[in-house]
């Protein structure tokens, strides 16, 4: 039972990482063809920030599952949301301090792919 938990849980993120790229790239080559190729690297390395943590977060809380392992799932799931809280502003922190990509192409990423986790629960509810 425990590992067909898990399971479900590990195959719902990867849909919601599928969900995320495939948003990220129609955005990503919209501002490409709009303005320039600067756009199109803003718009990646600002959906890149949510999707890699996200990605650790679902590694991490879907590690174990099972009665006999809750405490083991709740202080994975609370190390790997503190991971994707931290990785997260690291990781947009670096892009916008150590880059030149555009301010709103970095931020129009971040922000579509945001809201592609935000709507998961919607999108996949027919999954469950």
């Amino acid at each position: 039972m425990s590992g067909t938990l898990t399971q479900a849980g590990k195959q719902l993120a990867v849909k919601l990482l599928r969900a995320q790229a495939g948003t990220l790239f129609l955005l990503a080559c919209t501002f490409s063809l709009a303005t320039s190729y600067e756009y199109f690297w803003g718009v990646v390395g600002g959906g890149l920030t949510v999707m890699i943590p996200t990605a650790l977060f679902a590694w991490r809380a879907f590690a174990q599952g099972g009665a006999r392992a809750a405490q083991q799932v709740v202080s994975n799931f609370f190390a790997g949301e503190a991971i994707k809280i931290s990785l997260t502003v690291i990781l947009l922190v670096a892009l916008l301090l150590l880059t030149s990509l555009p301010l709103v192409a970095v931020c129009s990423g971040y922000i579509a792919v945001l809201i592609v986790q935000w709507l998961a629960p919607i999108l996949f509810l027919k999954s469950t």
